[in-house]
């Protein structure tokens, strides 16, 4: 289980408990508040998945207050065109977690508006990976929402889009993060996710164990 203090003890990494999923659901009402409801999750999704995969779920905390955390469930590798509902069994993993799958699933993670750019998103990454090593796991994969995408979707395809970044056009918020920190694109994702400021897109990307992170 993960038990960690985090840039110069300001911040402490844990895993999540039941007593902590009123908090998660603030968090994830804060970070996504252009996401359609019938997306996000509550207390009770984050309850049904601390009870599923304990060693998946990471809260950050300060001065005993949750300021970002991260849900995952155990998978084998993913390519199938699958919305985030489809993906997750509705927000609720019971039926999407495997639990002999050899690689993490990252359903959510989210840092607190106030506390952006700390690289607490950077640490729960760090965390997962160390997960991922204790289980023998082979990496994480991620759906990456493309929040930059909504701005200029009426312009170019999603794979348009993708290419802008690669040759650095621009930068998306979420990412170009995700991509520096060390995740490899598999595929757009087209009408995955339910977010105007995403168009509707997500990247499918994955980071093996075995690749450094970068950051």
């Amino acid at each position: 289980m993960i038990k960690k203090d985090i840039l110069n003890n300001e911040f402490h990494v844990r895993n999540a408990t039941v007593e902590d999923a009123v908090q998660m659901e603030y968090v994830q009402k804060q970070c996504y508040p252009t996401l359609h409801e019938s997306e996000l999750m509550n207390r009770n999704h984050f309850i049904n998945h601390i009870k599923i995969f304990p060693e998946g779920q990471i809260v950050v905390e300060k001065d005993g207050i949750i300021v970002g955390s991260a849900s995952t469930m155990r998978s084998f590798f993913q390519i199938a065109d699958k919305t985030y509902l489809e993906t997750t069994d509705n927000l609720w993993i019971t039926s999407a977690h495997v639990p002999d799958g050899d690689w993490m699933y990252g359903i959510d993670m989210g840092v607190l508006p106030e506390y952006r750019g700390l690289g607490l998103s950077r640490e729960m990454y760090l965390v997962r990976q160390e997960v991922c090593k204790s289980l023998g796991l082979k990496g994480q994969i991620i759906a990456g929402m493309t929040i930059g995408y909504g701005r200029v979707k009426d312009k170019m395809t999603i794979e348009e889009y993708c290419y802008a970044l690669e040759i650095k056009k621009f930068t998306d918020p979420t990412v170009t993060p995700q991509k520096k920190a060390g995740f490899r694109w598999i595929k757009p994702l087209y009408n995955h996710i339910n977010d105007p400021e995403a168009g509707y897109a997500s990247i499918l990307m994955y980071f093996p164990v075995d690749v450094d992170y970068k950051i």
